[in-house]
């Protein structure tokens, strides 16, 4: 009888919502009526609510299957050199040329990935670097910096057993490595076996922080880094290194031309400006952030001035991928 009781005070409950999505209808009254009913009567009134309600569909499906999050890691480093420079904002830009080394592997590889348009790619770090005051060189503005950027794959990299089977990870420490763990005492900066093994108190005993960066380095990741260079020093055949940003995303559930241009806008106030330990920017569905710059100014600089680019062609990595089988 108290069953009974139940079920018509939800029956009325849904007869006075005028939207048509039952009142009962959110997680707990769903579970609720499962536990009153049958179990072949709660996937009936699953299905009636998915198929007649828009609404309820997608909350239903979105809980089911949740959607991939992109978090960003970036993490900068600038050198004794660079920290010496004015900093750069929209109000005191820096003039560039650039060299792009294009879309590369750099760990693992995995059949089937689908590599963005260069041109698309360039525009779009064009864009972030306009926002945050790194603006390309002409004849009126002639570079300071000369920009060295590049993108791409960072996939875990594992030993294959004598059965075919994956075996254990080989490339950890790279992946440690690029998303600035070194900054968090987890490994050393520059490769060293003997103070990697040092620095496996790091590794025993973590925080929120290390967790986060130890985990994410067993991940496949997107990558991106720039570097920049003092230019008058390039052209005395000099190479003085000013700055380094890394940016990282892990890729599970996310396809790269949708991800690349999020994860640089995301990782934009980084650039150029060192950081501490490795930020972490998480956006989900709800905060999409487009590639915007407000500044007229820049807008009209940019759209009449082409981008400085030499391109450096990477190493040919499509017979690897194509020979590569896809990853289970």
């Amino acid at each position: 009888m108290k069953k009974e009781t139940e079920s018509k005070i939800c029956h009325s409950e849904r007869s006075e919502e005028s939207s048509g999505v039952p009142a009962c209808g959110d997680r707990v009254g769903f579970f609720a009526a499962l536990r009153m009913t049958p179990d072949w009567r709660g996937f009936l009134v699953l299905g009636i609510i998915v198929q007649f309600s828009p609404a309820a569909r997608a909350g239903i499906l979105e809980w089911i299957f949740p959607k991939a999050e992109v978090q960003v890691i970036a993490v900068t480093d600038a050198t004794p050199a660079g920290a010496l420079r004015r900093p750069v904002n929209s109000a005191n830009p820096a003039y560039y040329m650039a060299v792009s080394a294009g879309y590369r592997d750099f760990g693992g590889i995995i059949a089937g990935d689908k590599v963005p348009p260069k041109d698309a790619v360039m525009k779009t770090i064009a864009k972030v670097l306009a926002r945050q005051g790194y603006l390309p060189g002409t004849d009126e503005h002639p570079p300071s910096l000369l920009l060295f950027w590049t993108w791409g794959t960072m996939y875990t990299d594992r030993m294959v057993t004598m059965d075919g089977s994956e075996g254990p990870q080989i490339n950890r420490r790279q992946l440690l490595r690029f998303m600035g763990a070194y900054k968090l005492g987890l490994i050393s900066k520059d490769r060293s076996g003997f103070q990697d093994e040092m620095s496996m108190t790091g590794v025993m005993f973590r925080d929120a922080e290390q967790d986060m960066i130890y985990d994410m380095a067993s991940e496949d990741l997107f990558v991106a880094a720039i570097s920049a260079y003092d230019f008058a020093a390039a052209k005395r055949n000099e190479r003085v290194l000013l700055w380094t940003t890394k940016i990282s995303c892990p890729s599970r559930g996310l396809a790269m031309n949708e991800t690349l241009p999020v994860m640089l806008a995301l990782a934009g106030p980084q650039i150029g400006r060192e950081t501490p330990k490795p930020v972490s920017i998480r956006a989900t569905d709800k905060l999409k952030p487009e590639v915007k710059i407000g500044d007229p100014t820049v807008i009209e600089y940019l759209e009449r001035t082409k981008v400085p680019v030499m391109e450096v062609t990477p190493p040919d990595a499509s017979a690897a991928r194509k020979k590569a089988a896809p990853k289970k």
